[in-house]
């Protein structure tokens, strides 16, 4: 069956830009997934080591890590570098340095915090990888459209809330409150980050089935880590909320 979709990485189109002879493989792209994760893991790691030793250093981190990111992602959303792998690493290097201080400071409020949003997101991903491996959801055309208008929906309102903390004495409405509303919302937005991880492993299965080049396993890499990295901070302030209260 053909897979088609209006997002560009999903599209047979795509795949015939880069160039290349080897041919994308699901071990493959496990291992890429492999070296990103250790990558952003030894960062993460390192940079609270690092706050450890030098508190003053952990907001900074922090900050450049969060903005490294975004600029990284936005990128290489837009650019779609031939070679990706150097770029996808560096992001997830910076990936490590926001979610590694993050972690601590929730740690340091909400003591056990960290293994419980990481043991959380452990079972959604598993929970949708088996989903989607005995064919219960399918990323359609039509499901990819939606989870992805609502997830740039859900990545506009935190930009527009960024610049309104940074800004302005105010923040967007109930996105942080610890009440029903804003645990409603949290349990929404981890709704359509695990919906994402559907469309990631459709990505790669489509990849693997249209012959895609060797190069085509670090975006399927990078889609992933995005999601489940997602997946964990949303794991982490729904965990806060619920304490909260």
């Amino acid at each position: 069956m053909a897979y088609s979709s209006t997002n560009p990485v999903f599209q047979p189109k795509f795949w015939n830009t880069i160039q290349g002879y080897d041919r994308m493989s699901f071990e493959g792209t496990l291992q890429k997934i492999g070296i990103l994760f250790g990558l952003a893991t030894v960062s993460a790691v390192g940079s609270v080591a690092l706050g450890f030793i030098m508190p003053g250093l952990l907001f900074p981190m922090m900050l450049l890590g969060m903005f490294g990111t975004m600029g990284m992602g936005v990128y290489l959303w837009f650019s779609r570098p031939v070679e990706p792998a150097g770029f996808v690493m560096v992001y997830a290097t910076l990936e490590g340095l926001f979610i590694g201080p993050l972690t601590l400071v929730f740690e340091l409020m909400y003591p056990g915090i960290a293994i419980q949003a990481g043991l959380a997101t452990f079972a959604v991903v598993a929970t949708m990888l088996t989903i989607y491996s005995v064919g219960i959801l399918r990323p359609t055309p039509t499901f990819n459209k939606i989870v992805f208008t609502l997830a740039g929906s859900i990545f506009l309102v935190y930009i527009i809330n960024l610049f309104l903390v940074f800004l302005t004495p105010w923040s967007v409405p109930f996105l942080h409150s610890s009440g029903p509303i804003g645990i409603g919302i949290s349990l929404f937005i981890i709704t359509i980050a695990a919906m994402m991880l559907i469309s990631n492993f459709g990505m790669i299965d489509a990849g693997v089935r249209m012959g895609a080049p060797k190069q085509q396993e670090w975006w399927g890499a990078f889609g992933v880590m995005v999601t489940v990295i997602w997946l964990y901070f949303e794991m982490l302030r729904l965990i806060a909320k619920l304490r909260d209260r």
